[in-house]
């Protein structure tokens, strides 16, 4: 009892507004103080033509530095941050985008201090749509105990860079492997895009019969 009236009861107005003078520090820390944080974003195209796609873009994500009370930034997401590219206005060709800091959306009571990089490198190109023929490709250790029976479809829709699709007229799937074991096995296969700059692929994958030799 002697140390509970010496200790804690002694003084107990002083110690009390202590208490209170922590309580408000940390509020103000926590809640009024003002903080800097730096978050990667992607950047969003927006408002592409519907006859033109995207060939490169030189950048996908940018750093936005924001500042505001720690309340608000303390949970903040890269998803709860938009970049948005406004391409509307843009043809068929090479472009430098700037990014304002006026279109970039954040929350209520953040402020956007900067972005970096701030412009983008794009290039654009009219898009094609081409019917491309399906070959098959069986994985080479099958190649001496199966052989393509079928497959289907035979052909698929692609759309792409008008000069790029303008180049191929086959498409490939991977290679086809398996636990392979029956006379005749049948499995669905992914077409191989690999190195192609397709937009859009209808179906991508094709339905394959092997039959054993």
């Amino acid at each position: 009892m002697d140390f509970v009236k010496k200790y804690i009861l002694n003084d107990w107005k002083l110690k009390g507004l202590s208490l209170v003078l922590s309580v408000m520090l940390w509020f103000a820390v926590s809640y009024v103080g003002e903080s800097k944080l730096s978050v990667s974003v992607p950047v969003v195209p927006a408002n592409l033509e519907k006859d033109l796609m995207i060939k490169s873009m030189d950048v996908e994500d940018v750093l936005v530095m924001i500042s505001g009370p720690v309340s608000a930034l303390k949970n903040i997401r890269p998803k709860d941050i938009k970049v948005p590219l406004a391409m509307g206005e843009l043809k068929n060709g090479r472009h430098i985008v700037n990014l304002e800091k006026a279109d970039i959306i954040v929350p209520k009571g953040v402020k956007i201090e900067a972005v970096k990089p701030d412009y983008v490198v794009i290039e654009i190109e009219r898009a094609l749509e081409k019917r491309l023929k399906t070959v098959v490709k069986l994985d080479d250790k099958w190649k001496a105990l199966y052989s393509v029976k079928s497959w289907y479809p035979q052909y698929v829709t692609a759309e792409g860079p008008k000069v790029s699709m303008e180049k191929i007229e086959t498409i490939e799937t991977v290679p086809v492997d398996g636990n392979f074991m029956s006379v005749e096995e049948e499995l669905d296969i992914t077409l191989n895009t690999q190195g192609l700059i397709i937009r859009k692929l209808r179906p991508e994958t094709i339905r394959v019969i092997l039959r054993r030799h």
